[in-house]
């Protein structure tokens, strides 16, 4: 009794050390899962930090947001403006690092030049030109310029994108010339090429395919491989690291008794949907439609409904649409009403806040707001003014400068709160309307609408056909036996054959987000592969879920380094290549044979197992080679041989040629010059080039998978 009366007297103390155990093991757990640096990134010797690229790449978010008016960013769209952020900054490192070293800057009588000068910049004058007049309006840039501190936040903004990009643009061109102008075409070239080009040539071709030879006749040695490898490296060098995976998909798939329980609730919600009144409707299917699909209150035309636009257009008002299997959904539905009404209609808008306006300078009270919007509209109604007077001299819209309060033409229903009014007021009339929120009104002309036809509001309600958690238990268990099972690549991969599970195989960088097969996102699969614990050949301990009820059991089959991979990662790949060359070894050595014998076309064709073939007219400039198809080497052989010889053998890309080169004809006239040309112009295509030139010359760290 003693011991156990000092235990309860210290047993806070028992607790306390546990407790502590418990949360040291959660905060090193958790800081297991966490970067602990901020540094997401280096060019050269810049650091790039975590903080800084988030600033960026919510740039573009925000600039996302605005174009498409709409603050939700899919994820596959936010992986990709979060690469283009990084992209950007990479580039923008890259080429100030140039600049710097030769010197390049805008100087600040270029700056006012491109402004109001000579040499107006293309994004000033897309900006600024007068639309109706078509001349850039140098007093409006002026405007900006003085009056930039009393610019809204917004219009500031803008103004600062623009100026960057402009100078961003003027000083990429600088650096652009200084390129260009260094490249050099040697006239030696152009006026050999226009040699070349001078005659077409008739000549008789004996070919010998390499599908002409067994491939059992052929025996490929490891030194095959070595030299072919040597002699393409380059084109096998990796930008990136990447890694290669093989993986098997278990999909979630409704069982027969989960199709009867979908079923029985599908009846179920029919019964209720039919007594729904209609004011209860958007409720209702809102409630229970168990998709992406809500109640619309807008109107369409009867194409928007199929495949049930047939019962829609049939019915009347009141109609409904019994339950049907569509696609994966079971789909309802109740014609609600139906009206004539325009595809598109036109309004110009004058808005006049108070300020309670969200992000508005206005300061006049609610008070003063409403006497004024009556003002106005007395003002309208007696003639007194036109409404883009009206515009001009009352609404707070910071865009009336470029539009004049036009909205221009939008689909019926894109005008939101406004639209029922614009459609039921005739045009050439306006009415005001008070903004939510009490934060002003509007005046609203309506100036066009398109012709009117039937167009249908329908409240559809959709229930997805889905599995059941208990169907999705037993997958995932299934997935997670066979994981747990196959340990390593190579167990996987028997297993799988075993078992007649289908294998995918995919190739992925250090920030791809999807994989061939799955259209989930594939991010947490794709850390796991570049992961520093991961090991070639493992399997993935865990059962990945992509979201699309898919779990996904994954092995890592390979690592490629950046730089040059191994004989053996690409060994597969070159092995085609290498029987074609061994094949291409043994034909020339053959007909290097023949040619001890005589040159006669026709004898050494016949010596070759192969015939002789006639093709006319073959000229240098042409893409293919006649029938032969793709043959650069053969033609720049006729092109360079004189008449009455023989060529070859000559290695080709599907054959070796002995070729005899009866005749020459003079070709179509070409100058020396248009050679010279377009020599130059291809060259100066090569700026394109630079970015990546760059970013193969630079070390470039990047640990974003690290973050995200």
């Amino acid at each position: 009794m003693g011991i156990i009366g000092r235990i309860r007297k210290r047993g806070w103390i028992a607790v306390l050390i546990v407790g502590v155990a418990i949360i040291a093991f959660i905060i090193g757990d958790f800081a297991k899962k966490q970067p602990n640096r901020t540094d997401l990134g280096k060019i050269n010797h810049n650091t790039i930090t975590y903080n800084y690229f988030e600033q960026r790449a919510s740039e573009l978010m925000d600039n996302y947001r605005q174009q498409q008016q709409n603050d939700q960013i899919p994820t596959e769209v936010e992986h990709q403006l979060r690469e283009q952020a990084w992209q950007m900054i990479v580039e923008e490192e890259l080429y100030q690092e140039q600049y710097d070293k030769l010197g390049l800057r805008i100087t600040s009588s270029e700056i006012s030049d491109m402004y109001m000068g000579t040499f107006i910049h293309p994004y000033l004058r897309q900006s600024f030109t007068d639309p109706q007049t078509g001349e850039y309006n140098t007093s409006a840039v002026r405007s900006w310029i003085d009056n930039f501190d009393m610019l809204d936040t917004t219009r500031r903004a803008m103004w600062l994108d623009l100026e960057k990009a402009v100078k961003r643009d003027r000083i990429q061109q600088k650096y652009s010339t200084l390129i260009t102008k260094g490249l050099y075409a040697p006239k030696a070239f152009a006026e050999q090429v226009a040699q070349y080009s001078a005659n077409a040539a008739n000549v008789r071709v004996a070919a010998v395919r390499y599908q002409s030879v067994d491939d059992g006749e052929v025996t490929l040695t490891d030194a095959d491989y070595q030299k072919y490898y040597n002699e393409h490296k380059a084109e096998f060098k990796q930008r990136e690291e990447m890694r290669e995976l093989d993986f098997i998909l278990f999909p979630v798939i409704p069982t027969d008794a989960d199709l009867k329980a979908v079923e029985e609730n599908v009846m179920k919600t029919w019964e209720e949907f039919q007594t729904t009144e209609d004011e209860n409707l958007a409720y209702f299917v809102n409630d229970l439609s168990q998709s992406a699909t809500r109640y619309d209150t807008l109107y369409h035309g009867a194409e928007a409904f199929s495949p049930i636009d047939s019962i829609v257009t049939s019915s009347a008002a009141g109609t409904m649409v019994e339950p049907r299997i569509i696609g994966n959904d079971w789909v309802m539905a109740k014609v609600v009403n139906s009206a004539m009404r325009p595809d598109s209609i036109r309004a110009t808008v004058a808005v006049i806040l108070n300020r309670n306006a969200y992000g508005s300078d206005v300061t006049r009270t609610p008070e003063e707001a409403d006497r004024l919007t009556d003002s106005v509209a007395d003002l309208l109604r007696t003639g007194k003014i036109s409404f883009d007077q009206a515009v001009a001299d009352f609404s707070d819209d910071p865009s009336k400068s470029n539009n004049g309060g036009d909205q221009g033409w939008m689909e019926d229903g894109a005008y939101g709160f406004l639209n029922e009014r614009i459609v039921s007021t005739p045009v050439g009339n306006f009415f005001t309307y008070d903004m939510p929120n009490n934060m002003g009104h509007y005046l609203v002309l309506v100036t066009g609408k398109t012709e009117l036809h039937k167009k249908y509001r329908v409240a559809i309600l959709t229930i997805p056909i889905t599995p059941s958690e208990q169907t999705d238990g037993e997958v995932y268990a299934r997935a997670n036996q066979f994981a747990g099972q196959n340990r390593t690549h190579a167990a996987m991969m028997a297993a799988a054959q075993g078992e007649g599970y289908a294998v995918r195989n995919g190739v992925v960088y250090a920030m791809s987000n999807n994989l061939q097969g799955i259209n989930g996102n594939a991010r947490e699969i794709v850390r796991w592969a570049f992961d520093k614990e991961t090991e070639n050949g493992s399997v993935a301990n865990k059962v990945f879920s992509t979201g699309e009820r898919l779990y996904v059991v994954a092995a890592l089959k390979d690592i490629y380094k950046k730089g040059y991979p191994e004989l053996q990662q690409v060994r597969s790949m070159i092995e085609q290549q290498v029987r074609i060359d061994k094949k291409a070894a043994m034909l020339i050595a053959k007909a290097e044979e023949a040619l001890k014998t005589g040159k006669d076309i026709n004898a050494l064709a016949a010596t070759l197992g192969t015939t002789v073939d006639s093709v006319n007219n073959v000229g240098f400039n042409d893409y293919y080679f006649d029938r032969y198809g793709y043959e650069p080497k053969a033609q720049a052989a006729i092109a360079a041989a004189p008449a009455n010889s023989l060529v070859g053998p000559i290695k080709g890309t599907s054959a070796v040629y002995l070729i005899q080169v009866d005749s020459t004809t003079p070709a179509a006239n070409v100058s020396t010059e248009s050679i010279l040309s377009n020599m130059q112009a291809e060259q100066q295509q090569k700026i394109r080039n630079v970015s990546q030139i760059l970013k193969d010359k630079s070390k470039i760290t990047d640990d974003r998978s690290l973050f995200f």
